[in-house]
């Protein structure tokens, strides 16, 4: 089983931004046949006070992390999480059809070293290079997140060398 950590879109911007409430809901619900499939133990919402995230957390059953900065609700998440394994995902992104069978093969996988969640093609360039589109999500250890303090996803998925991409993508839904 994982725990799953949502992060609010706001984390990446310099104010906040407008709906990122909803976009972390929605992510959180695309995740719900996971839950049910035995996939996802808990999850964690990390986001500033003035996203109101914690009434959603609430309501989904899940910690909520505030947070200016994903780097310092990393650290807080990382000690909160029950899972030995994390997912973490954008808020405003829901994986598609396919992944949670392979987050279920990932989990019996005995050289687990961590994958990534790409968005679905958005470009004619990604369309012909799925591999250069965006990265949205990421499995990894959770103890190879102590101490990673990232600034972001991208810089998450720098410092942890994650290099194995799920078939499955990521669509954005807001």
């Amino acid at each position: 089983m994982v725990t799953v950590i949502v992060l609010s879109p706001s984390l990446d911007a310099t104010a906040p931004v407008q709906r990122a409430a909803e976009a972390v809901a929605r992510s959180l619900c695309a995740l719900v046949r996971a839950s049910v499939e035995g996939i996802v133990r808990d999850a964690l919402i990390i986001g500033p006070a003035e996203d109101q995230l914690a009434e959603i957390a609430d309501e989904a059953g899940c910690s909520y992390i505030e947070a200016s900065s994903a780097q310092e609700g990393f650290a807080r998440a990382v000690a909160q999480s029950r899972s030995d394994i994390a997912f973490v995902l954008e808020g405003g992104y829901a994986p598609q059809q396919g992944f949670v069978e392979e987050a279920g093969d990932l989990l019996h996988d005995a050289g687990f070293r961590g994958a990534l969640l790409r968005r679905s093609p958005d470009s004619l360039m990604t369309w012909l290079a799925p591999s250069l589109a965006r990265p949205v999500g990421a499995f990894a250890a959770r103890d190879d997140l102590r101490g990673a303090a990232p600034r972001d996803l991208a810089e998450l998925i720098r410092r942890l060398k994650i290099r194995h991409t799920l078939t499955a993508r990521a669509h954005k839904i807001l």
